[in-house]
């Protein structure tokens, strides 16, 4: 459980080339994460029985829900619905938050 943070002071982990990841917070079934992207990256098309809202903080990205796409800059908001198949390309550098409902087990923080 992280119940505050400060993102400036939480370690980034690469998720791959071009991609970071910061997990802000979370507790109870709440999870909210930070994603990083450098112009061209491509996330890997993937799905996940969490529930999921994306926010773009900034920069410019193309978002696959299943069969759609978004074209998202800053202030736009994506619903991802469980286990529904998507995917983020960054057409430019930009910041992404997440949103998880239950937290994503497999993005805790190993204990040292």
């Amino acid at each position: 459980m992280r119940t505050f943070s400060n993102a400036d002071q939480v370690a980034a982990r690469k998720i791959k080339e071009g991609i970071e990841m910061k997990v802000l917070v979370w507790s109870g079934k709440l999870m909210m994460t930070q994603v990083s992207f450098k112009k061209g990256a491509v996330g890997d098309l993937h799905s996940h029985p969490h529930e999921q809202i994306s926010y773009v903080v900034e920069g410019e990205l193309t978002y696959t829900v299943g069969e759609e796409k978004y074209h998202m800059k800053a202030g736009s908001v994506v619903y991802v619905p469980s286990n529904v198949k998507h995917q983020v390309e960054a057409l430019a550098d930009a910041v992404l938050l997440d949103v998880f409902t239950p937290i994503r087990e497999d993005y805790l923080p190993h204990p040292t």
